[in-house]
């Protein structure tokens, strides 16, 4: 009988050996694995508990035996659970079911210390209860297989409950035997179960995957051999390919891909093929099967087909995309106006062409001279018109190496690649000049156009794009400086200067705010008497580390930036405090006169706000005398008149500055509320020349018959100063008879005219309080 036993132990061991072999093919099954320990204990128990166990005596050895019995009974019995309830997906918690085969194993062993015979009828309850409860799970609501087992698993229990009642030690042959014949069976049919879901998993897996291929929006093509062997609806939708197409598929990815790209297609099909991890991204252009051109980005990688390895494809048509991304890159490296490439295309072409190495080449700045006057008269509107014009008659008529492109405004840039001597960079610049001889007709009128235009070159003038930019564009606004049109070609000199002058106008602002100005003061004499008559403040900018800048350089600065308000208020400010400075000190003054920028009146508070100053410092109105130049008088006629008006009739002293060097018009000089005209040092450097002594009296004629005093600037000999004098001028400046004076030297010759002044008038008052002598007889 212990044969028998163990043979029925051996075969369930075997058993449990072929389900775990069969969870090793299909791991995910986890329910195979329980089943095949459940077997394997199974066989254990009963080899332990039926076959092996000694008779009952008491000993260690004989509770040792029971013991593992007992535990290999119960763990079988869990895991046999256990996998029927993973294989109905049903919740399995160790911490709920651990407990319960505990007890029923502690019990089983108590049971056997009492008697052999309780323990085996307890374990055959346990066992059938087990295999029943199996048996419900697996049968409820099963397919065929799934109740054969289920009843497997009902007359498995039977056996169980059967072991006793023939023998209460559980040795009887006939159980055992039709045990051995239903666990066989059992297992089988559990094979089978596992073997059907796996298939069916497969099954469903291989549908689920064919489904999300038909019907995914990518497109996947299989590649073997240099052959398609699969493309999925969405790829045959992007190449317009057929089911035939694919059938004679040989020459047809030489279709579909353009000539110049087939080379790297084959080369991305060896790296893949080599590679089992190789995942190339990969994008381009692609033909279809009617011809048309589309954009395609895609993943390429390795995988086995039909045992083979082949290229996977997924794939998307990203033409629309494209067309937008081109139509943004064009968007941004042309001008809309003009169509013309932009400054971002200009300078990414100069990022090429600077690249080391590179072959010479020139770059021309353009700008169209008072451009803005055709805006301001004519309207925005034809402005355009115009410049569309420009750029359709440059494009068209420029040579071919020529690079044409609108920066922005009225400025535009030529790259004369392959063209780098100067010679020839001048004959193409003089071709683009002679190119706006002839009008531009535009909004039915005929508009003349000039240009300013600088060249740089390289590699002479810059290494690169930057730099030629810079050269380019410094060239051209010492162009744009000189009359009528012209061209420059760039000399280092001109960084200096363009340097200089940024660093000037970066400065400014702090040296507004920080006061660096210091005022000189220059005086000025009457004719034939020469007597000091006044002063002009001269504004020096006192830069640290740097010494004094001449106005010259830094009031431009200062008009250009917006900040000639803040420095003209400093300059006025600091001349009407030197004003109640001498006031005090003499109790008497002089005019002095201060230069105002044209942009200063265009604040309508200019006027009123300096007449407020002047009464708040207690300073009378005389005292000041306000210079403006004759060519910034003309150009901001509107903005000046009406504020010298009102300074003028408040008593405030107003002078044409720099006469001679404008278009004045009789009518304008008549109209212009001025005291006096400074005659530029142009018209006096001459004297005592017949021809510009001539010029000298017909002004002075005409200022004295508009009742204006007459200043000479720049007298610097005598001889000079007598020809002025002599041909009308009241009053004389300029280095010979005083050079620009600090205030404290300007303050002791105040002082020497207030003192000379008294005395003057102390005389004439005794003079007149002497009794008159009656004559003689």
């Amino acid at each position: 009988m212990t044969a028998l036993i163990l043979t029925g132990a051996g075969l369930n061991a075997l058993l449990g050996l072929a389900l775990l072999m069969l969870w090793r093919q299909a791991p995910q099954h986890l329910y195979v694995r329980y089943w095949g320990w459940s077997w394997i204990l199974l066989s254990g128990a009963l080899a332990l508990g039926l076959g092996l166990l000694p008779d009952q005596d008491g000993s260690m050895f004989h509770k040792l035996m029971v013991g593992t019995s007992a535990a290999l009974a119960m763990g079988s019995m869990a895991l046999r659970t256990g996998g029927a309830r993973i294989y109905r997906r049903l919740s399995w918690k160790r911490q709920v079911w651990l407990p319960i085969f505990l007890l029923l194993m502690g019990s089983l062993m108590g049971l056997a210390e009492l008697d052999h015979r309780y323990a085996v009828l307890a374990a055959s309850i346990y066992l059938a209860v087990g295999a029943w409860q199996c048996a419900w799970w697996l049968g409820r609501g099963g397919n065929s297989g799934e109740r054969f087992v289920a009843m497997c698993f009902v007359t498995a229990g039977f056996a169980h409950i059967l072991t006793p009642v023939f023998d209460p030690l559980g040795r009887s042959a006939v159980p055992h035997i039709a045990g051995l014949f239903v666990q066989t069976t059992l297992s089988l049919g559990l094979m089978f179960l596992s073997v059907a879901r796996a298939h069916k998993e497969a099954r469903q897996q291989a549908e689920r995957f064919s489904q999300l291929a038909e019907h995914s929006l990518q497109g996947l093509l299989v590649v073997q051999n240099h052959k398609l062997v699969y493309g999925n609806p969405a790829a045959k939708s992007i190449y317009g390919v057929t089911d035939a197409d694919l059938a004679v598929s040989r020459n047809l990815l030489t279709r579909l891909v353009p000539p110049d790209q087939q080379e790297a297609i084959r080369e991305r099909n060896r790296l893949v093929m080599s590679d089992p991890k190789a995942r190339i991204e990969w994008e381009g252009g692609r033909m279809t099967m009617d011809g048309r051109q589309i954009y395609v980005r895609g993943l390429s990688s390795h995988i086995q087909w039909d045992g083979q390895p082949a290229e996977l494809m997924v794939m998307i048509d990203d033409s629309s995309r494209q067309i937008a991304v081109d139509a943004l890159l064009r968007q941004a490296m042309h001008d809309e106006l003009t169509d013309l490439p932009n400054r971002n295309f200009a300078v990414e072409r100069l990022r090429q062409l600077t690249r080391t190495g590179s072959a010479p080449f020139a770059l021309i700045s353009a700008d169209l001279d008072r451009f803005q006057l055709v805006n301001e008269n004519l309207g925005h509107e034809v402005g355009d018109a115009l410049l569309r014009a420009v750029a359709k008659r440059l494009s068209l008529e420029l040579p071919v190496e020529a690079t044409l492109a609108r920066l922005g405004e009225d400025q535009f840039l030529v790259l004369l690649e392959g063209v780098a001597e100067p010679q020839a960079v001048q004959s193409q610049v003089e071709l683009l000049l002679d190119l706006l001889h002839s009008p531009f007709a535009v909004e039915g009128a005929e508009l003349y156009v000039h240009m300013s235009v600088g060249v740089a070159l390289f590699p002479r003038d810059g290494l690169d794009g930057a730099n030629l930019l810079r050269a380019a564009d410094a060239a051209m606004h010492r162009a744009k400086a000189r009359a009528g049109t012209a061209f420059v070609f760039f000399e280092p000199s001109m960084k200096g200067d363009s340097r200089a002058r940024l660093e000037a106008e970066q400065a400014l602002g702090r040296a507004i705010a920080e006061q660096q100005f210091v005022l000189e003061y220059q005086p000025k004499f009457l004719a034939h008497s020469r007597e000091l008559c006044g002063f002009e403040a001269l504004v020096r900018w006192q830069r640290p580390d740097w010494g004094r800048v001449s106005p010259v350089d830094f009031v431009p600065a200062a008009e250009r930036t917006g900040q000639i308000n803040a420095l003209g208020g400093l300059i006025l400010d600091m001349a009407m405090r030197q004003l109640r400075e001498w006031q005090d000190l003499h109790g008497r003054l002089l005019s002095l006169a201060v230069n105002v920028s044209p942009l200063q009146f265009e604040d309508g508070a200019f006027a009123s706000g300096l007449l407020g100053e002047l009464k708040a410092r207690g300073l009378p109105a005389t005292c000041l005398e306000i210079e403006i130049t004759e060519t910034a008088a003309i150009a901001h006629l509107d903005q000046v008149m009406p504020q010298l008006r009102l300074l003028r009739a408040a008593g405030v002293l107003c002078a044409l500055d720099d006469f001679g060097t404008g278009q004045s018009s009789l009518t304008m000089l008549r109209n212009l509320p001025i005291s006096a005209m400074k005659l530029d040092r142009s018209m006096i450097a001459p004297l005592p020349e017949a021809g510009a002594s001539a010029v000298v009296k017909v002004t002075c004629a005409l200022g004295q018959a508009l009742s204006l005093d007459i200043v000479a600037e720049g007298v610097e000999t005598e001889e000079q100063a007598a020809a002025a004098e002599q041909l009308g001028c009241t009053q004389l400046q300029g280095y010979l008879l005083g050079r620009p004076l600090s205030a404290e030297q300007a303050g002791a010759l105040l002082a020497d005219w207030a003192a000379q002044t008294e005395v003057q008038a102390q005389a004439q008052a005794r003079a007149d309080s002497m009794p008159t002598q009656p004559p003689s007889v």
